[in-house]
């Protein structure tokens, strides 16, 4: 499978004025060995008639720092707080060349670098680590951290020796707001905004979409010398999504007898049947809240900084379901008067189910740092960091059934003509009558993660002010990973006979794609009230946390590497040492017995780079790199633990796997850049092998997790045997200031990604060649604003090409795909006054949804959601 990756680094929506260095003693160590500023940047200047803000800024700046950087990299920045529509750093980062964003429920959140899924990304803040707030994994889901906090968003995608190895695809570092960035001594931007979803208050509450935000600060001093900056967001949304979906394996054939058989299995006769038909309302009421604060001091040879950060979610869900689907063995399993694209049962069953989800995530970061420069040559740079990731999920859920005696009750017809298949049922009133639904399961549930990290960084550079540079140092950071997964149920208990019909409600009154409806459904309240005034009449099983575990990591690394300047050549090479100790505890149910399982181990990493910047005149220059990088598992997959969740009605278990090697992987890069005046053109080219590397994969088994026997998904993380990806990045952004007026208010930008992958892993069935897993073929982004006076418009375009989200052991035809999605998205601004703006944006106006593909050729329903279109309206001030 081939996969590609397109974004555009201008087009963005981050808060605060940024023109300055990082921080961070990362960025401090880049720009140190940074070759000097390529000559005639002063020349790249707008028409005198122009005012340059907003997103003709926000570009300037970009291809600044993109053109000033020694390796390979974008920035994404605005001089207006919350200016343009991304509404947190994910949305932002999916506008930059080689990035795509995993989206859930409707919203950007998992950043994926060249190919690899962000838990294989180093995430900072100001170069600080950032824990984690998965159940699993390492990644850090950035729709955490809104873009009114950032300044500047930098993906480095060309590690250096100094950079952490543990960066497959890059660095992704969100700069917060600086003092010493403000062109005044005080400053202050604030903004306001409503919105509406097009989808909303169809399934429960609908609450204000709104946002607030603002930062200020400013530098004081005998010579301004101190700088202070505090800031604050909030954000609520609330929306709908409604959503049909077919639960994996998705399709199945028959036999000439009309008895299942997988998808593919040679006594099948071809014809794809869906295996149910799953009707989802989902309503999700999510809030952010953030804060941060930055103090610093630069004095001629000594620098001081301390900064916190705190950042929280709550997406707050109720999903509501309607399931119908055949049995699976007997005379009611046997399709009868089959076509290519109909059939029928003669009995069936029906599932109701309700899950309230409360998903709280919290990340906090504390950092000092500091830079002594006792001579002009040398300099002493390090810092301290202490961050916490948290997550909590409290899920109240219950389910009602049709009993499998009364099968003949629910026969049905269906009809796959169409893409969206459609369920007949011979008895209607039946199938909608709360009566024949009988509780099946209530469950209360609680996920909990903890991560906590310290890292202590120390870095010496020495620099004789012409051409060589030198810089060695060294990190320490443990880090602590725990979970919990508790759980109890609740069923009816003998001759205790609790029907749907005691707590059921109207479903919503809209139907799903026109033609598909839920109704009836769990009231909360009503189940709520009921509980509790029979609770007595329940058998209660409360079930012990097989899913929990421990694992604790120590990494010591240190490096050395420099940089010699020929002429207008740089060479920087450089080699680090990773020394990494994992000690893992967890719980492993063997039948009803648990048994708890301890791991530990500890691998070296010696990584060689090279990189190389040719500065060929002023407006062009070339950069190569040779990198090695590792990618760790996830914190979860290392422990002998195993994790049984729900989704909807459908159960799922992971499983650990403490045999999992890291990936090692060797990377080249190759890439040109021209810098005409007010524009930038770039080529990017690149390859990766790595080896190791680490997937998913998921089977089904019979088991019994506390309902009967049923079909599960089993999933587990292996190594495959290789994987390689080479790419294409293509990107261009101009400012039309060459045009005569009025048309020298327009601005261009796009950029598309193209990629090549092959993946080879192990199954039972023996090894399979894909395309890597979660890669897209292509991405691509493309805009054009307008800027003139007090007006400032913008249409944008985004598109993600499909990729390969789900593998299947046993079962290639149950392979899930994510269709390749198009969205586009518009702003419009008007300044008021110097220090006042309005303005108005509409996201996902082409109505794009989510589909998610399986079967021969990809082309039956896995999944299908639909987000609809979003409009804000707000104000901005700056003072």
């Amino acid at each position: 499978m081939k996969s590609a990756y397109v974004r555009s680094a201008m087009a963005l929506m981050m808060a605060g004025v940024c023109h300055a260095p990082m921080l961070a003693s990362q960025a401090h160590a880049q720009d140190a060995m940074s070759p000097d500023a390529v000559p005639g940047a002063d020349k790249d200047l707008p028409a005198e008639d122009i005012v340059v803000t907003g997103q003709r800024e926000a570009q300037r700046a970009a291809r600044a720092a993109k053109r000033d950087a020694f390796v390979v990299s974008d920035v994404i920045s605005s001089d207006d707080i919350g200016k343009l529509p991304d509404h947190n750093t994910a949305a932002a980062l999916r506008r930059i060349p080689g990035v795509s964003v995993q989206e859930d429920q409707g919203e950007p959140r998992f950043p994926v670098l060249r190919g690899l899924s962000s838990t294989y990304n180093r995430t900072t803040v100001d170069g600080a680590i950032v824990s984690g707030v998965d159940e699993s994994g390492r990644t850090v889901p950035l729709d955490i951290v809104p873009s009114v906090m950032a300044g500047r968003v930098e993906v480095i995608k060309t590690v250096t020796p100094e950079n952490d190895a543990n960066a497959i695809g890059g660095i992704i570092n969100i700069e917060t707001r600086s003092a010493f960035d403000a062109k005044k001594d005080f400053f202050f931007n604030g903004i306001g905004s409503y919105g509406i979803y097009e989808q909303h208050g169809d399934v429960r509450n609908d609450k204000p979409s709104m946002r607030f935000a603002f930062a200020s600060g400013g530098r004081f001093g005998a010579d301004r010398e101190w700088g202070v900056v505090i800031g604050a967001s909030f954000e609520q949304l609330d929306y709908d999504i409604p959503q049909i979906e077919v639960a994996s394996p998705s399709v199945r054939e028959y036999t000439a007898a009309g008895a299942p058989v997988n998808s593919g299995d040679p006594r099948g006769n071809d014809i794809q049947v869906p295996t149910q038909l799953r009707l989802f309302y989902y309503n999700n009421t999510k809030q952010r809240a953030g804060a941060n604060a930055k103090i610093e001091y630069r004095g001629d040879t000594f620098r001081w900084g301390a900064s916190g950060i705190f950042a929280r979610t709550e997406d707050d869900e109720e999903r509501i379901e309607f399931r119908t689907e055949p049995l699976t063995s007997g005379a009611f399993g046997t399709v009868r008067n089959q076509t290519p694209t109909s059939g029928s049962f003669t009995g069936g069953r029906n599932i109701i189910q309700l899950n309230q989800p409360i998903t709280k995530r919290r990340i906090l970061i504390g950092r000092t740092e500091a830079e002594w420069k006792p001579k002009d040559q040398f300099t002493i740079d390090g810092d301290a960091i202490y961050s916490q990731g948290r997550l909590r999920v409290p899920n109240e859920s219950i389910e009602f059934r049709t009993r499998d005696a009364q099968a003949g009750n629910y026969a049905f017809s269906y009809d796959t003509s169409g893409f969206y298949p459609v369920f007949t049922p011979a008895n209607e009133a039946a199938n909608r009558n709360p009566a024949n639904f009988f509780l099946q399961q209530q469950r209360s549930q609680e996920l909990r993660t903890l991560e906590k990290s310290n890292q202590f960084r120390l870095n010496v550079a020495w620099d004789d002010g012409a051409a060589l540079k030198l810089k060695t140092g060294g990190v320490y950071r443990t880090t602590r990973r725990t979970f919990s997964n508790l759980q109890t149920d609740y069923t009816a208990g003998s001759g205790f006979a609790y029907s749907l019909d005691a707590v059921d409600v109207p479903g919503p009154e809209k139907l799903i794609r026109g033609r598909y409806r839920i109704n009836p459904r769990i009231g909360v309240e009503e189940y709520q009230d009921f509980f509790a005034a029979n609770q007595g009449r329940f058998t209660t099983t409360v079930r012990p946390d097989s899913g929990a575990y421990r694992v604790e990591e120590d990494v010591y690394a240190g490096y050395l590497q420099g940089s010699v300047k020929f002429g207008d050549l740089t060479l920087l090479g450089g080699l680090r040492y990773e020394h990494t100790k994992i000690d893992s505890t967890g719980i492993r149910a063997q039948g009803a017995t648990l048994t708890p399982v301890e791991n530990g181990g500890s691998y070296d990493n010696w990584l060689p780079g090279v990189h190389l910047r040719w500065d060929v005149n002023p407006q062009f220059l070339v950069r190569a790199a040779w990198t090695n990088t590792i990618g760790r598992p996830d914190y979860g997959s290392l422990a002998a633990s195993e994790s049984l969740t729900f989704d909807g009605s459908q159960a799922r278990l992971t499983r650990g796997n403490p045999g999992l090697r890291p990936r090692k992987s060797e990377g080249f890069d190759l890439s040109f850049e021209a810098y005409p005046p007010d524009g930038l053109v770039s080529v990017a080219v690149f390859s990766k092998s790595i080896s190791n590397e680490i997937f998913s994969i998921t089977a089904v088994e019979t088991l019994d997790v506390g309902r009967g026997a049923e079909q599960v998904f089993v999933t587990t993380p292996r190594n495959a045997e290789t994987a390689r990806i080479r790419g294409i990045e293509l990107g261009v952004q101009q400012a039309l200031t060459f045009l005569p007026d009025p048309l020298n208010g327009f601005g261009v930008s796009g950029n598309v990604t193209l990629i090549d992958s092959r993946f080879t892993f192990l199954t039972s069935a023996g090894p399979r060649v894909t395309g890597l897993y979660l890669q897209p073929d292509v991405t691509g982004n493309a805009s054009i604003y307008y800027q003139r006076g007090k007006f400032e418009g913008r249409v944008s375009y985004n598109y993600i090409g499909g990729f390969l989200e789900t593998i299947n052991d046993t079962i290639p035809n149950a392979d899930q795909y994510w269709k390749g999605r198009t969205t586009f998205d518009a702003n419009i601004s008007y300044r008021i006054t110097p220090q006042l703006t309005i303005y108005a944006e509409g996201q996902n106006l082409s109505d794009a949804g989510r589909r998610e593909l399986v079967g021969p050729n990809q082309d039956f329903l896995q999944e299908s959601a639909e987000y609809g279109r979003t409009f804000f309206f707000g104000v901005t001030a700056s003072f």
